[in-house]
């Protein structure tokens, strides 16, 4: 029945079936087979072939095979073995994923190139403070004042806890208490 239906269709449009039932075609190739698969039934069954074939094919793991058959395999495609991707430390599967496809490849790199772009383009630094003499004199006048006041404020504290309250509430009691103990210790 394929031999028949491939005479049927040009030979262009059965490579492109081919693509799109593996999964390896652009997205222009899918629209035109899926519009003359709606069309056409045979494409449609053909289709339907042949993605069922690709998806047994897909299922196949190669560590089930023999190595020289992949060995054979890999040298009639004109592909190198798969082998350990070129960065260690990025796991298989995220390589294959994202560097086997171009598309997603070049996505990648777009949205990378739009990032440094626009934060090139839209990114402001923060303004430099910049003072004049006239403002940094000021400000210093400003800070011995402040300082002065400070140091005023601390005397006066320091004056007035030396005169009340250490003899007030710390001398006087405690005077007491020792006159207390003497004279009982004396007995008097």
């Amino acid at each position: 029945m394929q031999k028949n239906i491939s005479n049927k269709i040009d030979e262009k449009l059965l490579d492109k079936i081919i693509a799109v039932a593996y999964s390896d075609a652009g997205l222009y190739d899918r629209i035109i087979v899926w519009v003359k698969s709606k069309n056409n039934p045979e494409i449609k069954g053909l289709l339907d072939e042949y993605k069922l074939t690709a998806s047994s094919v897909h299922s196949l793991d190669e560590k089930k095979l023999p190595e020289v058959n992949l060995k054979s395999v890999y040298h009639k495609i004109g592909q190198r073995e798969k082998s350990e991707p070129a960065i260690p430390f990025i796991p298989s599967f995220i390589h294959s994923f994202n560097f086997s496809k171009p598309l997603v490849s070049s996505a990648a790199i777009g949205l990378i190139i739009i990032a440094i772009v626009s934060v090139s383009l839209f990114y402001t630094p923060p303004p430099e403070q910049k003072y004049t003499k006239a403002e940094i004199e000021l400000a210093q006048q400003q800070l011995g004042e402040s300082l002065a006041i400070v140091n005023k404020v601390f005397h006066q504290t320091s004056i007035k806890i030396d005169e009340e309250v250490i003899t007030r509430y710390v001398s006087k009691p405690l005077n007491k208490g020792l006159n207390l103990i003497n004279d009982y210790l004396i007995g008097g």
